[in-house]
C-alpha cells in the first residue's frame, strides 16, 4: 500500500485503506470516474477532494498490485 501509506490526513489514510481492502478495483475505477459518494464523505467526515485523495490512492494501490 505504498501509495496509501504516503497520505497525510489521518481520516484519508484510514478511508483509504478501507477502500483498498473492501473495494475490487472495477468498483474503485467506477468510484474514481463518478461523482463522490455523499454517504462516505459524511460517514468518514471528509471533503469532496478528500474522498477523492482516498479513492485513488486506493485504486493506484491496487493496480500496482496487478
Amino acid at each position: 500500500m505504498l501509495m496509501i501509506d504516503q497520505l497525510r490526513d489521518g481520516k484519508v489514510k484510514a478511508f483509504a485503506k478501507h477502500c483498498y481492502e473492501a473495494s475490487s478495483v472495477d468498483e474503485l475505477r467506477a468510484a474514481s470516474e463518478g461523482p463522490a459518494d455523499q454517504a462516505q464523505m459524511e460517514h468518514w467526515d471528509l471533503s469532496k477532494g478528500q474522498w477523492e485523495e482516498a479513492v485513488a490512492a486506493a485504486l493506484a494501490d491496487h493496480e500496482a498490485d496487478e
